[in-house]
């Protein structure tokens, strides 16, 4: 393998061709500084095959017996955190709308009391403005006090999780902190009463749920730290090392990885959206549609299962199996002396509200986008976007009050109006102790709509909105439609958690009753306006997300009535096709916002023209089955790839491929095949202890115990450990990757995620010390102090990548010694030839969610290009940016 080959043109200027990772050469005393990352990675959801995978936990265990659990337990492990995270997401649901239902009825109850004890003047009504700005505002400033302490808890999330399915990693997106703080700001930004919903937030709530059952790194350190400490009582607790707790935590690790990461994902993000709608069809759809960019036919029997059981933990705190979402909207009745007739002639009506939608969400998504590029930069600091916050507050806060206040029409006698019903509007009317009507500033027995609709439950103004538009005053609904549609354009984006969901169906019921009692009275007698109500519903909703088939479900699930299919039906198709010639959705324009490299599953036809090799990068770094430790660590400190192809020493012919942290984890766990490496290019092939065609897991465990961590010796001090690379090979038998989770986890190709190492107390260089020195780094720590330090390092982060590459540095007895990368890389990447049309590439990573692609080299040209890497794909070799100014230069 000559040096020119593996040359990488994405390493800084300064590292010249002398210093080819390929070359022999001395290691530097001195580690360098890494070139600069991106500001996303990717998500590797392929599955990692390789000698460890595929080896049988036993010979005891090779069967083809089922038993109850199935064959090794792993299905019923993912059935079983199937149904937590519906049920978990069920109860946060619960959680979230209960708290905005308290916040909601403290401020009814507090205007109330204030204006029953005032005299009806001026100055009494200025004092209940202050009071209840006072108390939105508090509420405002609080969620947006915790988007500042956590930046990913900010809007409805679905463009992250948009992003992160798709393969793109954002950081943080799914940690505890993001959780509690998005569970905490979403009842506070919509009890604010601002112009947002709690839906969006619980789609990004309920993919946290399925990601943290997943996570288990903590808690198998948290075994292996007990097991150190304190045998005895982790034996007795189930924690030893046949223990049912230390099982259950083996069995879970085999589902944390990307892939089995991205299901869970994706079924709480069903679940999610089911519960905030009622919807449990709807939610798998929602998520097959609108979230999952992969989304495997067998998903969809356990993401319905999910969606029941969220919907369930709802209805069984309602108290009602009719009512199973934070926003159900009830049945709907019409007028329906000749349903045929009526909706056929009301067809063209319902294109044409298609056609307005359509027009009216391309108009929102373009004013929306214009305002969040000027806001990137003119909003830059902290204090400015608090500010924000408070003034959108202040100023929902005037609208909401002061109409009521000066609209005299909105003050309409109780029981007056045309389909006028009692349990709809009214001082009395409502469900679980709060009211919906309002006689704020209106004579006795009256009620104020405007008022009703402003401060009470937006669930229930909907609810009375779609049931009869004609109870409001047209004017009602034409000022709440228009005056919401504004607040919601400003509002959304802000930074407090915040949905898009029931503001919209808000104001599409708003004008869509309005237009419906105008049809009604000016153009088809007889018509329902509540029809046109559901109608503009759909048209908005799909005019600014372009959901199609899961918004369908969702409105027939939430009315119960099939008689509205076909005008939800031709209304969804006409507002997608008029939408679709102006901008894209608004989720898909905050990713482009947002910068994440979301790739559509859209392949254009171009692409055929053109192959892979004009967009693929050329030469990149490769690593060769065995390499000298000094080598690897090199290769990881100069370099900030994070996969390297794996060739065959001398013949260049490619094998497989090995990611960053696999390397990271072998070398930081002295994972060194036994003997003394060669430094001369292609010696590691005849490496001492991993000759040619040797199985890379056989031979002689050097494992210090059954949890696989250094040991005190005589005098207290701790042995070094150095294992050997069949160590593998028995970590699964005996489950010691409770002890130490980073060999097990780069070898089953795991999250192995490191935070900074340790630095001893006299040495500016981690592990700088010769094995065996006893004044140097972890030599110098007893067992106990040991094992903290041990767990700082080789702690498994799961599903949160640091901030920054750690720099990893061997011990200098160590640096000659051999790694063997073909123990841990996949035997089984995808590749394509140079020659491959673009298209098939693109597709390979939409529907595949492939991280790395390798390209060999040409066919037909000489005998041994074939099998030779030329180059490699990523995610940001397809970006259409990249894709128009590379094809433009070839």
């Amino acid at each position: 393998m000559t040096s020119s080959s593996l040359d990488d043109p994405l390493l800084p200027p300064s590292t010249s061709s002398s210093s080819s990772f390929s070359s022999p050469s001395s290691p530097s005393s001195k580690v360098s500084t890494l070139p600069p990352q991106p500001s996303f990675q990717s998500l590797d959801f392929t599955r990692v095959l390789n000698p460890y995978t595929t080896l049988p936990p036993s010979s005891s265990a090779v069967t083809t017996t089922r038993h109850l659990y199935g064959y090794t337990g792993r299905t019923l492990f993912r059935w079983i955190l199937t149904t937590s995270t519906g049920v978990v997401t069920g109860c946060v649901a619960i959680a979230v709308v209960s708290g905005i239902d308290k916040l909601t009825e403290a401020r009814e109850l507090a205007i109330r009391r204030g204006e029953e004890s005032t005299s009806a003047s001026a100055k009494d009504y200025a004092r209940l403005y202050l009071m209840y700005t006072a108390w939105n505002m508090l509420l405002a400033l609080s969620a947006a006090a915790l988007t500042l302490y956590q930046p990913r808890a900010k809007g409805s999330g679905i463009p992250e999780v948009k992003a992160y399915l798709n393969g793109c990693n954002v950081r943080g997106l799914f940690s505890l902190r993001t959780f509690l703080c998005k569970a905490l700001g979403a009842v506070m930004s919509v009890g604010s009463g601002l112009a947002v919903g709690p839906e969006g937030p619980l789609v990004h709530l309920g993919g946290a749920v399925g990601s943290g059952l997943t996570r288990t790194g903590r808690l198998a350190a948290f075994i292996r730290s007990q097991r150190l400490l304190r045998p005895r009582l982790a034996s007795l607790l189930g924690m030893g090392k046949r223990g049912p707790v230390t099982r259950i935590v083996h069995y879970m690790s085999g589902l944390r990885n990307d892939g089995e990461r991205r299901d869970f994902i994706s079924i709480g993000c069903a679940c999610g959206f089911a519960a905030a709608f009622g919807a449990p069809i709807g939610g798998v759809l929602f998520s097959f549609e609108e979230v999952g960019s992969h989304f495997p036919q067998r998903m969809l029997w356990r993401t319905l299962v999910g969606t029941s059981l969220a919907t369930f933990i709802l209805a069984m705190y309602y108290g009602d199996l009719t009512k199973y979402g934070v926003l159900t909207l009830d049945s709907i009745d019409t007028p329906d002396d000749d349903p045929f007739r009526n909706r056929f002639y009301e067809i063209p009506l319902y294109a044409m509200f298609g056609v307005l939608g359509g027009l009216l969400g391309a108009a929102f998504n373009g004013l929306w986008r214009a305002k969040q590029r000027w806001k990137s930069s003119a909003i830059t600091t902290d204090p400015l976007r608090v500010l924000e916050v408070g003034v959108l507050s202040v100023v929902t806060s005037a609208l909401t009050f002061g109409l009521p206040m000066a609209c005299s029409f909105a003050c309409r006698p109780d029981g007056v109006g045309d389909g006028y019903d009692d349990d709809q509007l009214g001082p009395t009317a409502g469900t679980g102790g709060s009211t919906f009507g309002a006689q704020f500033n209106c004579p006795a027995n009256h009620t104020n709509e405007l008022a009703s609709i402003f401060f009470g439950s937006r669930e229930k103004a909907i609810k009375a909105i779609l049931a009869d538009p004609s109870a409001f005053d047209p004017s009602t609904l034409l000022i709440t439609g228009a005056v919401f549609l504004v607040l919601l354009l400003v509002t959304f984006g802000a930074g407090v958690p915040s949905g898009i969901f029931m503001p919209s169906i808000l104001v599409g019921s708003s004008l869509g009753g309005w237009m419906g009692i105008v049809i009604r009275d000016n153009v088809m007698p007889g018509s329902s306006p509540s029809t046109f109500a559901l109608v503009g519903v759909t048209a908005l909703l799909v005019g600014v997300q372009r959901s199609t088939v899961s918004l369908c479900i969702i409105l027939m699930e939430g009315t119960g009535e099939t008689k509205f299919l076909i005008p939800i039906v031709v209304t969804t198709v006409a507002a997608k096709w008029v939408g679709d010639h102006f901008n894209e959705g608004v989720y898909e324009i905050g990713m482009e916002l947002n910068g994440y490299p979301y790739l559509e599953h859209h392949v254009r036809r171009k692409y055929d023209r053109h192959s892979v090799g004009s967009v693929m990068t050329p030469s990149p770094v490769c690593l060769a089955e065995v390499e000298p430790a000094s080598r690897v660590e090199r290769v990881l400190n100069e370099c900030g790839h994070n996969g390297f192809p794996v060739v065959k020493a001398g013949s260049g012919a490619f094998l497989g491929m090995v990611r960053r942290d696999q390397l990271v984890a072998m070398l930081n766990s002295r994972v060194f095949v036994d003997g003394t490496g060669d430094e001369r290019e292609g010696a590691g092939e005849g490496s001492s202890g991993a000759a040619a065609g040797a199985h890379p897991m056989k031979g002689k465990r050097t494992l210090s115990d059954d949890t696989g961590v250094a040991m005190p010796s005589e005098g207290g001090r701790v042995k070094p450990r150095s294992n050997s690379i069949d160590g593998f090979a028995n970590l699964r038998h005996n489950l010691s990757f409770v002890g130490d989770p980073s060999l097990v986890a780069a070898a089953r190709g795991n999250d192995c995620k490191f935070g900074p190492p340790p630095r001893s107390e006299d040495s500016d260089v981690v592990r700088s010390g010769p094995p065996g020195s006893p004044d140097r780094g972890l030599e110098r720590q007893n067992a106990h102090r040991h094992s903290e330090i041990y767990d700082s390092v080789y702690r498994l982060k799961d599903d949160k990548y640091l901030e920054y590459e750690p720099m990893v540095t061997v011990f200098a007895g160590d640096r000659s010694r051999s790694v063997q990368v073909s123990a841990v890389m996949n035997v089984s990447p995808h590749v394509v030839l140079d020659s491959t049309p673009l298209s098939v590439a693109y597709g390979l990573f939409t529907t595949v969610g492939l991280r790395h692609l390798v390209v060999l080299g040409p066919r037909g040209e000489e005998e041994d290009g074939t099998g030779k890497v030329v180059g490699i794909v990523t995610r940001k070799d397809l970006l259409e940016e990249v894709l128009e100014e590379r094809l433009e230069k070839k």
